[in-house]
């Protein structure tokens, strides 16, 4: 029985100049070793592994493609102004971000300006007390303002971080019972988990469960001088927990281009961060549906701010300049999808263990890696020993009715069935 899938796997280093130029190949048609070794494309030999799978779309998700947020209201150039902050990034956003304390009415009229502006509202609610966080009368007259105006939005309730140190039984009691609330008062809310990222050690004791979310979210603020690696080392604990679950947002993402460590700027850097993780998320991530920048200085005196670095993306020309090129991308969508959720569809999922090429072949550490059933029957020979890890023929794993496209200009090898 011949299992359809679809999986593709991209070189996550840079190969050399002189490859080959054929766009596609077979698996028959790949180069003896002595081709690939003159091209240099033994070089690249960490692979990045996809296949695709049936999953149930979210409420709002989108099938594919990452909806594009901001936070703009405490940057002091645009100063909440959504229109002359898209004109400076050349580029419509899906929906708009506001804080919330527990206990606070809805902003109605921020609310409807959004309506006007055909751009989704997005709340981060949080306690109104740190100390006493776990009001269920303000919670219950929270949800029911949400629903008084039957909008659609997304609600990121409760972020977990050190700076909210949750009792664990009370917190996940009260996000449950926030759920609850929100689907009988505001149905028209999707409902966010979040945690930042330096709090990840925390994520499986503090996840309410499956059926009390319909998105994860994770906050990631980056130091520019930190390198593409450390973002997606940060990233993919959460990533690969929550991918064949939920849809992922970036909750809260903010790249600094100057620190008050060091009194120094690092535009070029930041710039240089932007567009790697940008293109990551587009390329590794396609689970990742939904990004919120957060443009924000918090270093800045005159709103009296203790902070250490500036996110913002309007106080400097060459920052504006490098926001708007990464997300001129179709993959960054400027709508958000009302479905309701509850459809199935085929969706891309990533796979943490690399793929390796080396002497003509890719390998995999086990056939469980590229979603094959059944024992394998390989030859001790074919065994290929990388690191300290064992390596088994990609070939072998897809089996001899397998289908397997090549690109060496895209760096990229597709892999449609399995036998």
């Amino acid at each position: 029985m011949i299992k359809q899938l679809a999986i593709l796997l991209i070189a996550s280093t840079i190969i050399l100049s002189g490859c080959l130029r054929e766009p596609s190949v077979s698996p028959d048609a790949i180069p003896a070793e002595d081709t690939i070794l003159r091209s240099g494309i033994y070089r690249a030999e960490r692979f990045s592994l996809f296949r695709e799978e049936r999953l149930t779309l979210a409420r709002f998700e989108p099938p594919t493609g990452t909806y594009l947020g901001a936070y703009i209201r405490s940057d002091r150039v645009v100063a909440g102004n959504i229109e002359l902050f898209e004109q400076m990034v050349g580029r419509e956003h899906s929906f708009y971000t506001y804080f919330l304390k527990l206990g606070q009415r809805l902003p109605t009229e921020w609310v409807l300006e959004c309506i006007a502006l055909v751009r989704t509202p997005n709340i981060i609610l949080e306690p109104n007390n740190i100390a006493q966080p776990f009001n269920r009368h303000l919670l219950r007259y929270t949800a029911r303002s949400f629903g008084d105006i039957s909008v659609p939005m997304f609600v990121h309730f409760y972020p977990v971080s050190h700076g909210a140190a949750y009792d664990t039984d009370a917190y996940l009691a009260f996000f449950r019972a926030a759920r609850g609330y929100f689907e009988r008062y505001a149905p028209n809310v999707a409902f966010v988990w979040v945690i930042d990222s330096d709090s990840l050690h925390l994520m499986d004791m503090m996840y309410p469960g499956d059926e009390y979310v319909d998105w994860v979210g994770i906050n990631l603020f980056v130091d520019s001088q930190a390198t593409i690696d450390d973002v997606r080392l940060r990233l993919d604990s959460f990533y690969f927990n929550f991918q064949e679950r939920k849809p992922i947002f970036i909750s809260q993402l903010g790249i600094s281009h100057f620190s008050a460590h060091d009194h120094t700027h690092r535009v070029r850097e930041s710039a240089e961060m932007m567009a790697d993780i940008f293109e990551a998320i587009e390329r590794y991530y396609p689970r990742i549906k939904a990004i919120n920048y957060m443009s924000i200085n918090s270093i800045d005196p005159r709103r009296n701010r203790g902070g250490t670095y500036n996110f913002s993306l309007t106080d400097n020309e060459h920052i504006t300049r490098a926001y708007a090129e990464v997300i001129d991308n179709p993959h960054f969508l400027t709508r958000v999808n009302f479905n309701p959720g509850g459809n199935e569809i085929s969706q891309r999922l990533s796979h943490p263990n690399p793929i390796r090429y080396y002497r003509g072949d890719f390998f995999v550490r086990s056939h469980m890696d590229i979603g094959g059933t059944g024992n394998l029957n390989i030859s001790p020979s074919a065994v290929v020993n990388m690191d300290d890890i064992r390596y088994y023929p990609l070939s072998t794993a897809v089996g001899g009715s397998g289908a397997i496209r090549v690109n060496f200009d895209l760096q990229m090898v597709e892999i449609v069935s399995f036998r």
